[in-house]
């Protein structure tokens, strides 16, 4: 099971190293992502890195095989003014997905490089997702979802 200090440890890390990402959200439900998004600037280019707890599933078969599925959600997301015209929420689509894009591609790499990184050591390849943030509490930007196992 992932730790969550560790993954938070991983954005906090990932945020320091881009300069174009504002702050680290860390969320367990919407209510919390209306609240925390409400005091945020995101002003000019600057957006927000959001981490929703992951979700956990036994792939145990047996009482000696002690792996857990570990289900990561990350979000790259702007404030957006409502009365924003559709080129600019277009604009905010393609400036929050380079930094999703710039995620994605750490965590391939240190699944590639794991090395001592255990955290995304064993990524299923093929749980990746990308999905669009469209006007969800006043942000838009992507959604990167995706699994992993590690041992209980």
């Amino acid at each position: 099971m992932l730790m969550l200090e560790e993954l938070e440890q991983f954005a906090n890390a990932h945020v320091s190293e881009r300069p174009l990402l504002e702050k680290l959200f860390v969320i367990s439900e919407e209510s919390e992502y209306a609240k925390f998004l409400k005091d945020i600037g995101n002003h000019g280019d600057l957006m927000s890195l959001v981490l929703v707890l992951p979700t956990y599933d036994s792939r145990m078969d047996d009482e000696d095989t002690r792996d857990m599925g570990n289900n990561l959600y990350f979000m790259v997301v702007k404030k957006t003014d409502n009365s924003a015209g559709h080129d600019s929420k277009v604009e905010i689509f393609k400036k929050t997905q380079l930094e999703l894009k710039a995620l994605l591609e750490k965590i391939v790499d240190l699944h590639k490089n794991f090395g001592n990184n255990c955290l995304f050591r064993n990524i299923d390849l093929q749980t990746f997702r990308v999905d669009p943030v469209a006007n969800y509490h006043g942000t838009n930007g992507w959604e990167l979802e995706f699994s992993t196992e590690t041992s209980l």
